[in-house]
């Protein structure tokens, strides 16, 4: 799988915004964070480096940096880096409400909830709840989300998969938190 198309899967997948009318269709949808625990959980200054990785063994990364937050909403700056966050592309600009960034935290029609467990991620043991969701415009395709309450915001680990066999694993593995 080339670099392109992994980039391309997981801006547009990852990013891609369901209505919650369509998100909600088969269950309802607890979202993993509210909006007021997005503002308090993503200041300024948080960057999230996450690594995308395919069966193939292709590796890159992504950096999530939020440049600006505030009552209304935040302005994050995502962009395909190296191994040493040296950029390889412009950023790509998205700027969201705190509604918008929790409406769009479950792109998909819910069909698990995973329980809570202890499980060892990139970033260390972790208490972590998950999503399995359907894509609505193709039922061969599942998302599953991994979040973290100790980490407000996107998803810690995601997997795509398409007619059950996996085709990108983006896991974060470095968090830090902006100045409060």
């Amino acid at each position: 799988m080339t670099r392109a198309l992994l980039l391309l899967l997981f801006t547009f997948g990852a990013c891609k915004h369901t209505p919650p009318e369509v998100a909600t269709s088969l269950q309802t949808l607890a979202v993993p964070f509210d909006a007021a625990e997005l503002r308090a959980g993503l200041p300024a200054g948080t960057t999230v480096l996450y690594r995308i990785s395919a069966p193939d063994g292709t590796v890159m990364y992504t950096l999530w940096e939020v440049v600006q937050a505030g009552e209304g909403g935040l302005v994050i700056h995502q962009t395909l880096v190296d191994e040493n966050r040296v950029a390889l592309g412009p950023a790509v600009v998205s700027a969201k409400s705190w509604e918008m960034l929790q409406a769009e935290s479950l792109p998909g029609i819910l069909i698990e909830t995973l329980e809570p467990t202890k499980q060892p991620m990139a970033l260390g043991t972790l208490r972590v709840s998950g999503y399995v969701l359907v894509n609505p415009d193709n039922a061969a395709a599942i998302d599953i989300f991994t979040f973290s309450k100790r980490h407000p915001g996107p998803a810690i680990k995601l997997e795509y998969q398409l007619n059950g066999e996996l085709m990108l694993t983006v896991e974060a593995i470095e968090w830090t938190v902006g100045p409060r």
